[in-house]
């Protein structure tokens, strides 16, 4: 028989881990609220504020902006002696410090692109799985480019890239890099800034992006919509870069084989790929696979399913995966750098 007796204090645990989760999503939502109203911002560097200093800075209602700081500071994001409420400057860089290693308030709007989405993630269940990156809300697009903005201006050009042996040479000489899935052009352009003897392309096949990508041209990038399958299109690269992106493809493994085609000899394919284990039981209540696993059933494996090929990597399926498919598409694989168990970056080599 079945045992159903009721272990009273797990069941008592579960539900208030679910309050919790709950409580954060409460926060979540006015964290979002926050940035887009510039709450944040006026308060860093600001010192102690009352909310009528607060809501006179900001041009905001005095009452909810009152029950805004009572709220972040209930949940741990500002400080109160009763009266008075203030930003910590170490909470700062995480909410309101572009530059900051620790920026991270962007992710917000990810989490508010997912609740939008919740009426046609519910039907990819129910059908073939498939949801487009473009029928995403907009704010999760920006979110993307603002989260994720932080790692590649602190670790690319810092830690990934020289880790990889022989591609800082090849862009120091100047050379031919392709950055397919290039969203905003952010990567894409940072890898032009730093080394400006290269040229970059950026591929992408969502069109809204692409234009996005294009406002902000800068010299020696360009940008086109076009698949990882078509950059044989714009002539050969000697370095072929994903950021975040090869799980985001509905084939990965012609993707990959396209940069091996199109690269010249003794060229290089990088892949930043989101920090994941093999076996997904040892990583249980880590909150960084949590976040990554929530992106990967809400966005990225449905985004995969709903294109040619419907391969459905997921952000979390393991460095091993991701370096059989450089090994199958004919490149010398390696896992050649890790950052703070936030991303993967593995390189490819073309003999």
């Amino acid at each position: 028989m079945t045992d159903t007796r009721i272990d009273e204090a797990r069941a008592e645990a579960f539900a208030g881990q679910l309050l919790t989760d709950f409580a954060g999503a409460g926060s979540t939502a006015l964290t979002v609220a926050g940035d887009r109203l510039g709450l944040y911002r006026a308060m860093t560097g600001a010192g102690p504020m009352t909310p009528a200093e607060l809501a006179a800075a900001t041009g905001l209602h005095p009452r909810l902006v009152t029950e805004w700081l009572r709220a972040q500071t209930v949940s741990g994001y500002v400080t109160s002696d009763g009266e008075t409420f203030e930003l910590p400057i170490e909470h700062a860089l995480a909410l309101s410090v572009v530059d900051s290693p620790a920026y991270m308030v962007g992710g917000g709007e990810i989490i508010a692109g997912y609740f939008l989405a919740l009426p046609r993630l519910e039907a990819a269940f129910r059908g073939d799985g498939g949801l487009p990156y473009g029928d995403m809300p907009g704010c999760l697009h920006h979110g993307i480019e603002r989260f994720f903005r932080t790692a590649y201006v602190n670790h690319l050009a810092r830690q990934w890239f020289p880790a990889v042996p022989g591609l800082l040479e090849k862009l120091e000489k100047g050379a031919r890099v392709a950055d397919i899935g290039c969203g905003h052009g952010v990567a894409t352009r940072l890898i032009a800034s730093t080394w400006p003897a290269s040229t970059v392309t950026g591929f992408d096949n969502h069109e809204a992006s692409i234009v996005n990508a294009r406002a902000a041209l800068a010299p020696g990038v360009d940008f086109h919509v076009a698949s990882a399958t078509e950059i044989d299109r714009y002539g050969r690269f000697d370095v072929v870069a994903f950021f975040d992106s090869l799980h985001d493809l509905g084939d990965p493994p012609a993707a990959l084989k396209a940069a091996y085609e199109v690269l010249e000899p003794g060229g290089i394919v990088v892949a930043v790929e989101p920090w994941s284990a093999d076996d997904f039981t040892t990583v249980v209540g880590n909150p960084v696979a949590r976040a990554n696993y929530a992106a990967s059933t809400a966005l990225c494996t449905p985004g995969s399913l709903s294109q040619p090929g419907a391969y459905g990597l997921g952000t979390q399926g393991g460095p091993t995966a991701r370096l059989e498919l450089l090994t199958a598409a004919g490149f010398k694989g390696a896992v050649v750098a890790a950052d703070t168990g936030l991303n993967l970056v593995l390189a490819g080599f073309k003999s």
